[in-house]
């Protein structure tokens, strides 16, 4: 069994860690590890198993490679290969796939995961639970943090290399690390490189690969202590030596033992109770200890796949559908530029006499003969190909390959024909209405992208970066609502009803006074349900306590008002009235001089 620290040596790996390493590696070999020994053979053979596995994959992902997307796959990680740089599309004749593939690629990331709008919202597990204001501000402010911690990550940069390599080779692993700087780091290990492994729920539960490292990244990333004697020394010498390339092994796999008969029952266990188990080793060298051993609570890696038949650990691909289109499109327009050529400098014949004598079909330049009627150069057959039917052909075909592509969908504002749209939710419905095409494999998106993003809450949560919850969250899941477009387009369908409904309501409302429909929708539910489904920030609404105590201040008002209207009323129309009726008393004789405001102020009659 292997110990397992809170953090790897990888997740706090920066310039300042490596300037605090020793120069020299002095004293610093671990003791050769017996179980490790063993635990590598087990790992290593489980690897030549997966690649076995992979090999017919393997070889259709290097007919992709060539065809559409050459720099994204890897043949043979070999170490220390310094022609990299040498140019790998040679076989690229027509580069209308690869304009297709970055129209598709563009559109899934902008569709699914837009750095420039909300694509995910955190809501309760439980149904039919209310969210109180406390929640859903705690929610919201949570999802504030998680668009910061991405936007300040390679998320994004990663999310759309994801998207290219999903489209072409069917799929795309995702590794999801803890980092000192920038909270999370994001990895998409190229085609060629991983391993993949099914569990009894055909999810992808084992990832493995092999890739180059350098000395100075291997030291920077495992640190001098863990690397063994061979990297140690390349280390101590310096130099040239800092650059040389290893290959290094890697593992994810759940945290079972490893050990057979005869060998340790725990062997090759992350010791920690951890359901998932990592290593990092130099691949085929015995060395004292591994390079790195981590436990994870959760998975720290992602597999997105286009589409899955039976229980295979990769999957199949746009790419692979298109693949005989360009293959053609690619022999199509090779021919084509042959047929044009063979117009332009078609193949000449001469006089036997013109051999070794200076001749040339090169505009303005003499070529000189003997006998200009017999003799000379011209074409040894006349080329006139019907190139209109070869364009007609090859814009057939790349257009076929767009589809394939899904270009009609993604450019569908640009080739959009009659009545444009007339507002931004009219393009998202559109748009969601579209996507209906890709809904399976928006699906397949969404679960993963929900499972990454509970990797991203997991390790913000380590850091300290959640606020506690309310009591009201206090004991109740949270779940990961993907907001794509085509959840955006029906979510404007909902919001579109409701705007109907309540303008019919108001409508019969004016025809029907004694009896309004108006009465039947709650002004105050509605309004919120709508905010919610166009995602309206909550923490602009006041609480309902609030909008009461609110409400009876101004009922109050109202009343206070209308006492205080009543009474100027009053003052107003009473005191006229009483001056009549006093000057109409001082006119009303009682007899014995005395009048009816006498007897009424009290006043005797004259003596």
């Amino acid at each position: 069994m292997f110990e397992a620290g809170a953090t790897a040596h990888y997740e706090n790996a920066s310039v300042s860690l490596l300037a605090q390493t020793p120069s020299l590696a002095k004293n610093l070999n671990e003791p050769d590890d017996k179980q490790w020994q063993l635990t590598r053979l087990q790992l290593e053979q489980r690897l030549y198993a997966l690649r076995s596995w992979r090999l017919s994959w393997w070889a259709h992902w290097a007919r992709l490679a060539e065809a559409i997307l050459p720099r994204r796959y890897h043949w043979l990680i070999a170490p220390n290969t310094m022609t990299r740089g040498l140019a790998i599309n040679q076989a690229i004749i027509d580069p209308t796939p690869a304009q297709a593939l970055r129209v598709c690629t563009a559109g899934m990331r902008a569709g699914l995961m837009s750095s420039s709008r909300p694509w995910f919202k955190l809501k309760a597990g439980l149904k039919n639970f209310k969210p109180d204001r406390d929640a859903q501000i705690w929610l919201e402010e949570v999802e504030a943090r998680i668009y910061a911690v991405l936007a300040g990550s390679n998320f994004y940069t990663a999310a759309t290399q994801m998207f290219e390599d999903l489209i072409v080779f069917g799929t795309a692993p995702f590794l999801i690390y803890e980092d000192l700087e920038d909270i999370i780091r994001c990895q998409v290990p190229v085609c060629g490189e991983y391993y993949l492994g099914n569990g009894s729920d055909f999810r992808i539960n084992t990832f493995n690969r092999t890739f180059n490292l350098t000395t100075l990244q291997i030291v920077q990333m495992f640190g001098l202590k863990n690397v063994g004697p061979e990297v140690q020394g390349l280390w101590n010498q310096k130099g040239a030596s800092l650059d040389q390339e290893n290959i290094v092994a890697h593992s994810i796999a759940p945290n079972f033992g490893l050990g057979r008969e005869g060998d340790a029952s725990k062997l090759g266990v992350v010791r920690g109770g951890f359901p998932w188990g990592e290593y990092y080793w130099l691949w085929n060298k015995s060395t004292p200890m591994p390079l790195s051993v981590r436990g994870f609570r959760t998975k720290p890696f992602v597999v997105f796949r286009w589409a899955t038949t039976s229980n295979d650990a990769y999957g199949r691909s746009p790419g692979m559908d298109a693949l005989p289109d360009v293959l053609q499109l690619h022999q199509m327009t090779r021919r084509q530029a042959e047929a044009i050529e063979k117009m332009v400098r078609p193949p000449m014949q001469a006089d036997i006499s013109m051999k070794n004598q200076p001749s040339s079909i090169l505009p303005g330049r003499v070529t000189y003969v003997k006998d200009v009627a017999q003799g000379g150069m011209r074409p040894i057959y006349t080329v006139d190909p019907k190139i209109e039917h070869m364009t007609a052909l090859i814009e057939k075909i790349e257009t076929r390959v767009q589809k394939w592509f899904f270009n009609d969908l993604f450019l569908m504002l640009e080739n959009l024909e009659g009545i444009q749209p007339r507002n931004e939710l009219e393009i998202a419905e559109r748009r969601g209405e579209k996507l209906l095409v890709l809904g399976p494999v928006v699906e397949g998106v969404e679960n993963q992208a929900a499972e990454a993003l509970r990797r991203i809450y997991t390790i913000m949560g380590r850091r300290g970066l959640v606020p506690e919850k309310p009591q009201s969250l206090q004991g109740v899941p949270l779940e990961i609502d993907i907001l794509s477009m085509i959840a955006l387009a029906q979510r404007a369908a909902e919001t579109a009803v409701m705007e109907r409904v309540a303008t019919v309501a108001t409508q019969l409302s004016a025809s029907f006074p004694d009896k309004p429909p108006l009465d039947n929708i709650n002004g105050d539910e509605f309004l919120r349900d709508y905010a919610d489904k166009v995602s309206f920030p909550m923490k602009v609404f006041r609480a309902p306590d609030d909008v009461d105590e609110l409400r009876a201040a101004r009922a109050k008002a109202m009343q206070e008002a209308a006492q205080a209207e009543a009474g100027a009323a009053a003052a107003t129309n009473v005191a006229p009235a009483l001056a009549s009726a006093a000057k109409d008393a001082s006119e009303i004789s009682l007899g014995g001089g005395l009048t009816a405001l006498d007897l009424a102020v009290g006043n005797s009659a004259p003596q």
